[in-house]
């Protein structure tokens, strides 16, 4: 039987020294690679090609489902995705028969997670685990562009800000603030929060502190020190941190 080459992508320490110790108690099974983030994670993959893919996903700036998007949709791993969701948010997974750890797990259920991984390692389990994954990814796709307008209340009037109209959305404390144009419109959301309901291929988060519309943006300029200025239509500017640069890039291209 063909050797099962297996990859840990976890930002815990703990979590990914739990997972090496279960993938060592494992006959036919080698770990390839470990990574700590999703922007390690997909250089890494991408060399390594595993058969089997322990994913996190909620990991900072760049999430599990970020890592699965940046990859070949053709040559995707069997996933086993390792979360720390409510049972509520796991049905997306159980919809797509896909196959999840609830953290934190005990050897039993890992050992229950690997039956399935093995049959899924074969050629056409492999190929069906591939279409799962792609279903849910574009069903978590579907779901965001679903938002396209949000609620702001002002002295008591809510009043529907579309989120075409917004050129950019910035940190406010533990809130955002919308800037449509000349207008401003405080959210009572995080930025995380906001960010996980738009759609990913029209709003890109650019900084720690800031998501911006794609569409109104008119030019990207290189500064001398390698940093990279983001030109709005009207005029304003916006960094673009590298700490984003991978996923900005996936939409827009390099600006190297």
């Amino acid at each position: 039987m063909r050797q099962i080459k297996a990859f840990i992508v976890d930002d815990e320490p703990l979590a990914r020294e739990w997972l090496r110790t279960l993938l060592s108690e494992e006959p036919g099974v080698a770990l390839v690679g470990e990574a700590r983030d999703g922007r390690e994670a997909i250089t890494a993959l991408r060399e390594t090609k595993p058969d089997l893919l322990f994913l996190d996903v909620q990991m900072p700036e760049l999430d599990g489902f970020d890592v699965l998007r940046a990859l070949d949709p053709a040559a995707l791993p069997v996933v086993i995705f390792v979360t720390a969701y409510d049972t509520h948010a796991l049905k997306a997974f159980e919809v797509h028969a896909l196959d999840y750890l609830l953290k934190p797990f005990e050897r039993d259920r890992f050992r229950v997670a690997m039956e399935r991984a093995r049959e899924r390692c074969a050629p056409r389990g492999g190929e069906a685990a591939a279409r799962r994954l792609v279903e849910l990814l574009e069903s978590l796709g579907a779901k965001a562009r679903g938002l396209d307008r949000v609620a702001v209340k002002t002295d008591g009037v809510i009043k529907l800000v579309r989120l075409a109209d917004v050129d950019f959305i910035e940190a406010a404390g533990r809130y955002v603030t919308l800037h449509a144009g000349k207008e401003q419109h405080l959210v009572r959301e995080t930025m995380n929060d906001l960010e996980a309901k738009l759609d990913p291929t029209v709003f890109a988060r650019v900084h720690r502190s800031a998501i911006v519309n794609l569409d109104r943006v008119r030019e990207l300029k290189t500064e001398s020190h390698g940093e990279v200025t983001i030109v709005l239509a009207d005029g304003r500017t916006l960094r673009w941190s590298r700490s984003y640069r991978e996923r900005l890039e996936a939409l827009l291209g390099s600006v190297e």
